[in-house]
This record gives C-alpha cells, sequence and structure tokens, in this order.
C-alpha cells in the first residue's frame, strides 16, 4: 500500500474524485499521487507493481463516470506531468499535458494538425489512448510513437506498432508516460483560422459548456448515436439532476446536482429504446469506475 511516506512529495489521501472530472461526479480517493515527471511516474509505478498493488490511471477526467464509492485502488493522477519539447516539426509532450494547451503551443510554434483536434477535451495521453478526434482528424495520424511503462521500465513504442481504431487503440490498458508527434510546418495564421473555424461548428452542435464526458456511445457503423437517440424521443430526457442534451443527445450532462447513479439510469432507458427499436446495442464511449 502506498502511504504519505512512501512518497510524502506526492501523495495525499481521501481526496474527492468529483472535483477531478469534466462530469462533476465521484467518490473518493484513499491514495491520491500525482507524479511531477515520466521519471516519478516510472518510480511510482515500479513500486506499485513490486507490491503487487493494482492502480488506477487518472488524467483529465473528461471521459470517466466515477461511481459515489470511495477508491481503494492508489490513483495515479497525471494533472503535473506537463512537460513539451519542440525539435523543428516533432514534438514531445508528457501524458498529462492539456490537450488543448497541446494544441495552441502547436499552432504558436506553425505546426499544423492538432488544430484538427479543437475542442476535443482531455490530455494527450488519453487522447492517444482513444485515439480522439472526429471527421476533421485523428490523433493517430500525428503520433511519431508511445511510451508506455513495463514495470518500471520505460519503452517507446513506434506507432506502425501500435493499433488505432475507432476510438481505442492497443495502448489501452497500458500506463502512457508521454507521446511523440510528427507535425508539419505551416503559415501560423491558417491554422489559427481552422482552429476557430472547427470550434466555431463544434458550439453550435455540441454542449461544450456544460458539465459532461462527451459523447457517452460510440457511433454504430453506418449512422451516429446522437440521431438515432434523438429519434427515439430520449433528447431532454431526465434522471435527477442527469439529462440527455437538448443540443446534442449523445451527451449526457450535470445539469445539477447528479450522482453516478443518475447517469447510469438514464444510459441503461437509452440502451434498452435503441435495442428495442432499432436493434441495435449502442456501446459506451466513456470509461467507468
Amino acid at each position: 500500500m502506498v502511504t504519505v511516506t512512501t512518497f510524502p512529495e506526492i501523495v495525499t489521501t481521501d481526496v474527492p474524485l468529483a472535483q477531478r472530472t469534466s462530469f462533476g461526479i465521484g467518490g473518493v480517493a484513499k491514495q491520491f499521487i500525482q507524479p511531477r515527471s515520466v521519471e516519478e511516474l516510472a518510480e511510482v509505478v515500479g513500486f506499485l507493481n513490486d507490491t503487487g498493488t493494482p492502480y488506477k490511471i487518472l488524467g483529465g477526467g473528461t471521459n470517466l463516470l466515477i461511481r459515489s464509492r470511495e477508491i481503494t485502488e492508489p490513483v495515479l493522477h497525471l494533472g503535473r506531468m506537463r512537460s513539451m519539447r519542440f525539435n523543428g516539426a516533432a514534438v514531445d509532450a508528457d501524458a498529462g499535458v492539456p490537450l488543448g494547451r497541446f494544441i495552441t503551443e502547436c499552432g504558436v510554434a506553425g505546426l499544423a494538425g492538432p488544430e484538427a483536434l479543437a475542442g476535443v477535451p482531455g490530455t494527450v495521453g488519453g487522447a492517444a489512448v482513444m485515439n480522439a478526434g472526429g471527421k476533421h482528424g485523428y490523433i493517430a495520424s500525428m503520433v511519431r510513437g508511445v511510451t508506455v511503462l513495463y514495470g518500471a521500465s520505460l519503452r517507446t513504442l513506434p506507432a506502425d506498432k501500435i493499433r488505432f481504431d475507432y476510438r481505442t487503440s492497443s495502448l489501452r490498458g497500458n500506463t502512457v508516460a508521454a507521446v511523440s508527434f510528427a507535425l508539419k510546418k505551416a503559415d501560423r495564421a491558417g491554422i489559427a483560422q481552422r482552429r476557430r473555424s472547427i470550434l466555431a461548428e463544434k458550439k453550435l452542435g455540441q454542449p461544450l459548456k456544460a458539465r459532461s464526458a462527451g459523447c457517452v456511445f460510440k457511433n454504430p457503423p453506418g449512422c451516429h448515436a446522437g440521431q438515432l437517440i434523438d429519434a427515439a424521443g430520449l433528447k431532454g430526457a431526465r434522471a435527477g439532476g442527469a439529462l440527455v442534451s437538448p443540443v446534442h443527445a449523445n451527451f449526457i450532462v450535470n445539469a445539477g446536482g447528479a450522482t453516478a447513479d443518475d447517469v447510469l439510469t438514464l444510459i441503461e432507458r437509452i440502451q434498452k429504446k435503441i435495442l428495442k427499436i432499432y436493434n441495435l446495442a449502442l456501446e459506451l464511449e466513456i470509461e467507468m469506475w
């Protein structure tokens, strides 16, 4: 077990997790560990592996629903791992770098590609694991390599050894420490304009300012989950403080005081109705603890 004496500068106890998630929902972490570097993360993970201690990784908390319970496994929060390194058109970023900051700093450096992810929340590490993106582009097209932990050892996997699919990758289940990117030099003004255009489009069709975990369900082949949910008459459906967004039906938002049970009630209601009407089983995109 990790205690405050094991890593005194980075371990705290009994930390509420609701404030660490975009949903604003969650239980309490008995041990909350915040490594400050890739090397410190490796040291902590090595200790946990040596002691046979399972753990959870928390990045931006933007694609996550945490039930209202005590999290007994140590929670490794990567929010203090924010180093970025530029070398021409190559960029290395710690897993905890916020995606918005990554997009901004690449744009300022005249490096194109990341602006395609404008409006996507979360961190660089989480974005790589779930192959974040959409119609404007996916992060997989920019990744040069990903540094993961094997025990206490760091190993960089080249992009061609990683399988990227829709909303997932072969990185799932691994502890990602850093991501390296191969980008392209471009006109700063053009990059900024594309980013503004993508953000404006998303603001019209997504509840970006609401407390949510993004799209709840993956799109079934050939159709959009939000359109199915809307056509089923579930846009605006409510359970306690959880609401199917009137802006985009594939978003469940915390309209005030929502609990994990409220969200789960709506998820089950949606899945049952879509299965009944369309004979389709909607698959969750969000993670759950």
